[in-house]
Order: structure tokens, then C-alpha cells, then sequence
């Protein structure tokens, strides 16, 4: 019996050590694998093993900020975006990872664009890592198309761009962006160049770890400069009547068959434009499209032109101001004047006879701005046309505002031939936007107003205003633009003005029709620009619209047959637009 238990218990301390032997046999097997894997990475690949660790944990990282998006308004101040960013998709293709290249073009050919041979020359190229297939596409159902056909080798990626809900609604005005020399979007043109530095932001720096999936992973540990995103404008243009200005603008030059032309339409006591239209306009979206640059330029604000006998009223305004006539002063026209060997006639070589200042403005008589500016001399013209703004930028914040010129008034040029044409607006050079701030000095009872086109900006701080104008300035006294703008509205009554008419709304202005000066050399040529610029209500101004043509081809000769038209097609939409009660009495 005691033999049997100590067999018993031999037999199981024998099994005991044969699994203890089993489990120290394991542990030397994987002990001796871990110790070749840390061979393997600490040692023999290290150098390589270190690298990757580097570049899929350890990361200093650029954090691109979202560009500020721009707004225009309504009469309501609901903000309708006129640039925004917008997802667009890239579609490539990653060859090398294709076995059936024909197969996989024929099945992508019956989704997308791009004929099956088209596809096929990309995909053909068993060793190529990288095949570009279509780019900036705005289709999202295609692209869950694409998706669920799992297409081997054929990848989407998306990507932030600039947008343009509106199209070419205000392109001049607004601008686009590029990608610059170094990479970066920046602003080109308008209010995306004008206000770039705001729109853009600020850059972020993440300096930290990735996990395995490519994530920033965010500690105490990590280091991070925050991202300033860029903020929001809201600018003053209404899309209403920018569209409006717009429409009035494209009929004009299409029916007068001119080159170009710009509108510009102003609240009278703020400087807030309501629009600015120039024709030919383009697509925001599709700018890269566009051969002639110069269509990217805001006639308004870049480019400078004689203006003709719209200056005339700031010639008068010089002469009532200083005493040397009256609305009353009366001098005989003969049609003609002659100086320094030249013979100045009025236009169609009218002849008026006995006149008065407010009939020089109402027929427009050239020899009567003469005889102002011969009361006034060339110091005192030059000076009061200085005190307009006509040498200065209006302020407006848009790129590359352009200076008028007046280096015909300055001496040693300055001579009674130059003091003649300048008083009705020929042998000096202003832009249609230091035209429209001037005739606003006249509307603002004398004192000066700046243009502007950003009222706020919105940013995470919250909303700024972004009205910074200048103090205004008087430049004539209060009972000089009073009588000055009593004479402007006889132009529209009895004058050359009155297609600009709309019944019951008295309103003030005067137009323009200036011959083009030959390049390099002297004389003009037969085209000519039209300008009108007016403000309503007479009685208490509220609006000011100036609208410029170049060289129609078609129709009437004088401004007061064409430019007037588009003026008061713009007018009557405010009217209605509005609800601007009658001032006069029917």
C-alpha cells in the first residue's frame, strides 16, 4: 500500500517538472525573439527605425487660417456673401497601383469628362506614383459616384477655394485672389488686394506629435502658436442697386456701342457707394480665363480723363465763392473767344448773346466758364479746384487710386490758353471717383465727404467698425453751394439736363461731353467721353450718381442725350426701391 502511493506521487512530481520545464522553454523562446526584435530596431535598423519615428510622430506643423469672407447688404442690412470658400474636389489617379489600366479607364470614362483615351494615356504608366485627372471640380454627387465605384488607384482629395456666389456682380470692385511667387493666396485687385492683411489672417505653428493616423495630438508637452483666422468685411454695396447700376450700365454701352463706362452711385451725407459698376465686366470665378488684364481695373478709381464741361459748376462754384460774379452777372457771348492764337467756340458754334451765370451752366456756354476764370486768374482757379480734391485721392479704400492733374494751372505752363480750357474742363485730367466727391461737396451744403466701401469688419473679437474718414473740410460756404445748387437744378428744368428729369423729384446736375486728346501730340480726336453727375432730392440730397461713357460709336453727340438716360434708369430704381416721397408739388 505505501508502496502504491509513492509511485503515485513520483508520477505526478515527474509531470509537475515536465510542464514547468515546458512553460521555462516558452519563455526562453520568446526571450530570445524579443531580444532579436530590440537587436533588430536598436541596433541594426535604428538609424532607419529613428527616421520614421521622427517623421510619423514628431512634427512642427503650419496652420493655415481661413481667408475672411466679404459681404454686400440690402436696404434691410441682411448680409448677402459676395466671397466665400468653397470646397472643391481634385480627382488623380496613383498609376503603379493599377493592374487592369484598360479597365479601369473604361469604367472612370463613363463617369467623368474625360474620353477613355484621354484617361487611358494617364493611366498607362505602370511606375508613375502620381497622375493629375481633373481639378477644382464642384460636384458632389459625382464624387460619391466615383467613391462607391472603389476604382483601384483612383483617389479624391479636397481643398479650399476662393468663390464668388454672385459671378461678375461688383468684379472690379471685389477682386479675386492668386496663388503668389512663395505659394500663399494673396489678394489681387479690389477689396481683396486693398484689404488682404485683414482678410488673411494669421498663420498658426503646431509643434507636437502625430499619432498613427497623421492627427496633431495636443498636450502640455505640445507647443502651439493659435491660428487667427481672417476676418469678415461687410461692405456698403447694396446688390440691389449694384445690379440695377449694373444692367443700366451694360444697356448703355451696349446700345452706344462705346468701349466702356462706370457708374457709381453715393449716399450724399455719409460717402457710403451703394455701387460701383464698370462695363466690361468678367467673372470672378473664371478670371484666369481673361486675355486683356486691363479689364481687372477699376475705371472709376485708376484711370484719369479730361472731363469736359461737368467741371464747369466747380469753376462757378470758385466764382461765386470769391465775389467776382452772381447767378445774375451777365456778359455778351459772341460764340466764340480767342487766346494765344487759338479760337475756342461753344459746342454745335452756338451763340447766346446777352447771358447770365445760371444760363452758362443751363446751355453749358463755354465762353461764360471763360469769363468766371478770367475774373478769378489762374491762382485763384487753380486753387479752389485744389480745394475739390482734384490733385489728391478721395480716400476711397480701393488699390491704386490715381491723382488728377493739373500741371496746365501750375506755372511755369500756367497761361491764359490753359486758364481758358481748364474752366470747362479741357487740358487737366481727373478720375469719375474725385468727380463724384466733388460734386458731394456741392450737395453737402460745402464740406467735404470721403468715400468708402467697408463699413464693418468681423472679426473673433467680434464687430468693428471700420468708418475711419476723414474730418470733413469746407471748400465753399454754405450759401455758395446753396446757390450753386439752385443753378444745377436749373439745368435739369430749363437746360441740357433734362433727359435726367423724373417728375416730381427736383434734382441738380450737369453733363459732360469732352473730345479724347491724340496721343502724343497735340489736338483731339473725334471720340469723346460723356460724363453726368447729379443728386437727389435737390432740396435735401439723399443720393449722387455719376455715370461715364467712352467713345460711343452710335447715336447723339452730347452727354445730354445718352449718360442722362442711364442716370435716371438708376434713379428711378431708387425711387422705387426706396419709397422716396415726391418733393415738389405736381
Amino acid at each position: 500500500m505505501a508502496r502504491r502511493r509513492f509511485l503515485f506521487h513520483q508520477r505526478k512530481d515527474d509531470n509537475y517538472q515536465k510542464r514547468v520545464s515546458f512553460v521555462r522553454f516558452i519563455f526562453i523562446i520568446f526571450f530570445l525573439v524579443l531580444v532579436s526584435r530590440l537587436f533588430s530596431l536598436q541596433i541594426k535598423n535604428y538609424s532607419d527605425f529613428t527616421k520614421q519615428a521622427e517623421v510619423i510622430h514628431e512634427t512642427t506643423a503650419v496652420l493655415a487660417p481661413d481667408r475672411g469672407l466679404i459681404y454686400c447688404q440690402d436696404k434691410n442690412n441682411n448680409q448677402i456673401p459676395l466671397a466665400i470658400n468653397k470646397k472643391y474636389y481634385t480627382l488623380y489617379a496613383v498609376p503603379k497601383e493599377i493592374h487592369d489600366s484598360q479597365k479601369i479607364s473604361q469604367e472612370l470614362s463613363q463617369l467623368i469628362s474625360l474620353s477613355y483615351d484621354e484617361i487611358y494615356s494617364h493611366l498607362n504608366k505602370p511606375d508613375d506614383p502620381y497622375e493629375l485627372l481633373l481639378k477644382k471640380i464642384n460636384d458632389d454627387v459625382l464624387m460619391n459616384k466615383i467613391k462607391e465605384a472603389k476604382l483601384e488607384g483612383i483617389y479624391i482629395t479636397s481643398e479650399n477655394y476662393r468663390y464668388y456666389p454672385l459671378g461678375s456682380l461688383a468684379s472690379q470692385t471685389v477682386g479675386f485672389v492668386a496663388e503668389s511667387d512663395d505659394g500663399k493666396i494673396k489678394g489681387r485687385y479690389g477689396l481683396e488686394l486693398y484689404y488682404d492683411e485683414i482678410l488673411s489672417g494669421e498663420s498658426g505653428v503646431f509643434q507636437g506629435v502625430r499619432d498613427a493616423f497623421g492627427r496633431l495630438i495636443r498636450s502640455v508637452f505640445s507647443q502651439e502658436k493659435q491660428v487667427k483666422e481672417g476676418a469678415d468685411i461687410v461692405t456698403t454695396i447694396d446688390k440691389n442697386i449694384q445690379f440695377a447700376a449694373e444692367k443700366a450700365l451694360e444697356d448703355l454701352i451696349k446700345k452706344r456701342q462705346a468701349i466702356q463706362g462706370s457708374i457709381i452711385v453715393m449716399e450724399v451725407k455719409t460717402g457710403k457707394i451703394l455701387a460701383l459698376a464698370d462695363y466690361p465686366t468678367f467673372d470672378l470665378n473664371e478670371f484666369s480665363k481673361i486675355k486683356d488684364y486691363s479689364i481687372f481695373r477699376n475705371f472709376a478709381i485708376e484711370e484719369r480723363y479730361e472731363p469736359g464741361s461737368i467741371i464747369k459748376p466747380m469753376t462757378m462754384a470758385a466764382g461765386l465763392d470769391t465775389n467776382v460774379v452772381t447767378p445774375e452777372t451777365t456778359y455778351v457771348d459772341k460764340g466764340y473767344y480767342e487766346v494765344g492764337g487759338y479760337k475756342i467756340v461753344n459746342f454745335n458754334n452756338e451763340v447766346y448773346g446777352k447771358a447770365n451765370m445760371t444760363k452758362v451752366l443751363e446751355r453749358s456756354i463755354n465762353t461764360g466758364a471763360i469769363f468766371v476764370a478770367q475774373k478769378l486768374g489762374v491762382e485763384n482757379l487753380r486753387k479752389y479746384f485744389k480745394f475739390f480734391g482734384f490733385i489728391d485721392r478721395t480716400g476711397i479704400d480701393l488699390p491704386n487710386e490715381i491723382t488728377g492733374d493739373l500741371s496746365n494751372l501750375e506755372y511755369p505752363k500756367a497761361n491764359p490758353t490753359y486758364l481758358a480750357t481748364a474752366s470747362y474742363g479741357l487740358g487737366i485730367a481727373v478720375s469719375p471717383i474725385a468727380l463724384l466727391k466733388a460734386y458731394a461737396t456741392i450737395a453737402n451744403k460745402g464740406e467735404t465727404v470721403t468715400p468708402y466701401l467697408v463699413e464693418s469688419i468681423n472679426d473673433d473679437e467680434g464687430s468693428h467698425s471700420n468708418v475711419m474718414l476723414s474730418e470733413p473740410k469746407r471748400v465753399i460756404s454754405e450759401k455758395t453751394a446753396e446757390t450753386l445748387t439752385n443753378m444745377l437744378v436749373s439745368v435739369i428744368e430749363n437746360g441740357f439736363g433734362g433727359n435726367a428729369k423724373i417728375k416730381g423729384y427736383s434734382m441738380a446736375g450737369k453733363t459732360g461731353t469732352a473730345q479724347i486728346p491724340l496721343t502724343g501730340r497735340k489736338g483731339y480726336s473725334n471720340d469723346a467721353i460723356h460724363t453726368f453727375a447729379g443728386f437727389f432730392p435737390a432740396s435735401n440730397p439723399r443720393f449722387l450718381i455719376l455715370v461715364k461713357m467712352d467713345r460711343p460709336q452710335w447715336g447723339a453727340e452730347a452727354a445730354s442725350y445718352t449718360v442722362t438716360i442711364a442716370f435716371r434708369e438708376v434713379e428711378q430704381f431708387l425711387i422705387n426701391y426706396y419709397n422716396i416721397p415726391p418733393d415738389e408739388n405736381l
